[in-house]
């Protein structure tokens, strides 16, 4: 006969906090529990102890608990809407405990600090009175005010009691220690170790660096150490830096306070600053009860260097951290570590030693590395025989760990693609693979510099221009992993001048320009880019076998790039740019003609009620020589024109609104102009 099931219930108001568990009378018999008899009671997620109780109404089906002793992590929230058999309910025997041994958490460290220890212990023994209890079972506190307790956890109970057993007036209570919420919750997280593959030697050496000054402190200080560690890791991105913290904290017992640089950033003068003590007056409070890490993620954007900006605001951060880290006393257990990408970009004050003074480089993963990481990441996938994970290091050199994660799901989503998706025996294979190289490529190859240097003249042989240089290479590069693409070059002529300008011929904007011409000639031609520093031409390579072309080359698909480009000044423009093969097709755009001005009043008005007297027709007609922009602005004028004159109460724009906006709204090109661009196109289409 299958068990009874019970429907769970909220609890009553009044059995807050009396451990009662109601149930129907037919479910008290089938237990044979008396009344106030102990139950153990599983659920999803844990368990809870309570005394049975009968249900006022006295209907069965239904179960209603208490969750005053119960296994940590367990919640109300989780039991809504649940049905239990009633095989979930246990009767238990127990008996009067002599002696239990409690960790008792309190809600912060100031409580901590100001609760006698003679009332902590009668505010313990009151809340565990008549309580049934078990091992490893936390009883809540009631929210009452002034309550310092949050909750008592049962370290140890009499070696005779294995099931529960009862708290009397007698029970001597010995509390082991006493711990705030924050760290609680901290210790009671999962376990469960952080898996970092290709980086034990890295871990163990952080390890030292943090373990030995916290542990061993007067050791330190005898031999006339510093106990204080400050410790700077740099990589570059997704190489596993925040990762490595994290699983080294949760190795070492340490409790990680993470901040990102920018999140220390406030709106009002002097609460960036502000934020920033209060972060160190946390961990320091942390610190006085266990090992403590504040780790700050990209502090490259907190603390620049002074000097190369001019922003105020950064200086007195930067100033606000050094005075910070020097205060540090030697009582904390604090460890004060930080990570970037950028060393160089971060103020020197800040790797003098007593600071930042140790230094963990996490460099690019090596074969053996990527074949550790490319073992974690697929162990939990289904992968085909033909996988080579050897051979898969071997062709992802310059990836990090992020890349070759994001590498193994785009072959799983490869795999999606080409299978059913409620196949079984979905496999990811080789060839799923090869379709994710194509889509993920190494990220520190995309924010590296020079690493297509195949040009007669050289990024590095241009002085200044950095911003431009940089954003050139970067748009060249990312359009060929991302085909199809276009690159729009919007007013070219103040990036390119042209040579005949030029006196000397060696000008910066010159170079910039032979740069640029030597990537168009690239764009549209296959080249095969060697993972290093070198290109060559497809048809340049040395015989080599199949499986050495793929180890040492990449293939740079550029074929479907487009180029495209703006300006104003065509007459600026260097001949070489115009030349068959690179912007080889010109095309004039001339400013709208009457109908296409009537097409763009249309749109600009869409939006703006305008009054039935509104003319669009009339406009199109008065706007010669307008341009797109001058239209829209002419739009805007008229509604500025109404509410000027009605306020708030304007509903609509009229025809003398208009009117007016003609007065003032001119037009930004002349005859002159049109004159110069429409003599300029016919040459070169004549020519």
């Amino acid at each position: 006969m299958a068990a009874a099931l019970l429907k769970l219930l909220p609890l009553d108001p009044g059995d807050e906090g009396t451990q009662r568990c109601r149930m129907g009378p037919a479910t008290l018999s089938s237990l044979g529990a008396r009344l106030g008899s102990p139950l153990k009671i599983t659920v999803p997620g844990g368990c809870c102890l309570c005394t049975a109780w009968p249900r006022n109404d006295l209907a069965d089906g239904y179960l209603q608990l208490d969750l005053k002793c119960k296994t940590s992590g367990l919640a109300a929230s989780k039991l809504k809407g649940l049905t239990l058999s009633v095989s979930h309910l246990k009767l238990l025997a127990c008996h009067r405990l002599r002696k239990v041994t409690v960790k008792v958490v309190l809600k912060n460290l100031t409580v901590k600090k100001s609760t006698p220890e003679g009332t902590l212990q009668e505010t313990v023994k009151e809340l565990l009175r008549n309580v049934y209890v078990s091992l490893h079972h936390v009883v809540t506190a009631s929210p009452v005010p002034g309550n310092p307790v949050v909750c008592v956890e049962i370290l140890a109970v009499d070696a005779s009691t294995e099931q529960a057993g009862l708290i009397a007036p007698k029970t001597n209570i010995n509390i082991k220690e006493v711990v705030t919420l924050e760290w609680y919750r901290h210790l009671s997280k999962d376990t469960a170790q952080i898996s970092v593959a290709g980086m034990d030697d890295l871990g163990s050496s952080l390890k030292e660096m943090i373990v030995l000054p916290l542990h061993f402190p007067k050791t330190f200080k005898k031999l006339g150490l510093s106990v204080r560690s400050g410790v700077l890791l740099v990589g570059p991105p997704g190489v596993g830096k925040t990762l490595l913290v994290k699983a080294v904290a949760r190795e070492v017992g340490a409790y990680l306070l993470f901040i990102s640089g920018p999140a220390i950033y406030g709106s009002r003068p002097g609460e960036s600053e502000e934020n920033l003590r209060r972060v160190f007056e946390q961990g320091r409070e942390l610190s006085t009860e266990g090992p403590t890490i504040l780790f700050i993620d990209e502090i490259d954007s907190l603390c620049p260097k002074r000097g190369s900006s001019n922003s105020i605001s950064e200086n007195r951060i930067v100033a606000q951290l050094l005075t910070l880290m020097d205060g540090i006393g030697s009582e904390n257990e604090m460890v004060i570590m930080a990570a970037t990408n950028r060393p160089d970009a971060l103020d020197p004050a800040l790797r003098r030693h007593g600071r930042f003074d140790r230094e963990v480089i996490i460099g690019t993963p090596t074969l053996k590395q990527r074949r550790s990481i490319l073992q974690l990441i697929t162990s939990n996938m289904p992968i085909s025989t033909d996988v080579d994970l050897i051979n898969l290091a071997e062709m992802t050199t310059g990836y990090v760990g992020a890349d070759l994660t994001a590498l193994c799901r785009e072959a799983a989503m490869q795999a999606v693609l080409h299978n059913c998706l409620d196949s079984v025996h979905m496999l990811i294979n080789l060839a799923d693979f090869h379709e994710a190289f194509k889509k993920i490529q190494p990220s520190s190859f995309r924010s590296s510099v020079g690493l297509t240097d195949f040009k007669p003249v050289t990024w590095e042989q241009i002085g200044g221009l950095e911003d431009v240089k940089l954003k050139l290479k970067q748009v060249f590069r990312q359009a060929r992993a991302h085909t199809p693409a276009i690159i729009f070059l919007d007013e070219i002529d103040s990036m390119l001048g042209s040579r005949s300008a030029c006196k000397t011929g060696h000008g910066a904007p010159e170079k910039v320009l032979s740069v640029l011409l030597n990537e168009l000639d690239g764009v549209g031609v296959k080249v095969t880019e060697r993972r290093g520093n070198k290109l060559q031409l497809e048809g340049d390579r040395q015989e080599q076998n199949e499986k050495e072309r793929q180890l040492e080359f990449q293939e740079v698909l550029n074929k479907d790039v487009m180029i495209v480009a703006a300006t104003n000044r065509p007459d600026k423009l260097d001949d070489a740019l115009l030349r068959p093969g690179r912007l080889d097709k010109i095309i004039y755009i001339p400013p709208p003609d009457q109908k296409g001005r009537l097409s763009i009043l249309k749109i600009c008005t869409e939006k703006i009620p305008i009054d039935s007297d509104v003319s669009l027709e009339y406009l199109a007609a008065q706007t010669k020589l307008f341009s797109g922009a001058d239209i829209e602005n002419l739009c805007k004028e008229a509604a500025l024109q109404a509410l000027q004159e009605n306020g708030l109460e304007a509903t609509c724009v009229k025809h003398e609104h208009f009117v007016k906006s003609l007065k003032i709204v001119k037009p930004s090109l002349t005859l002159t102009d049109l004159d110069f661009y429409e003599k300029l196109f016919n040459k070169e289409v004549s020519s």
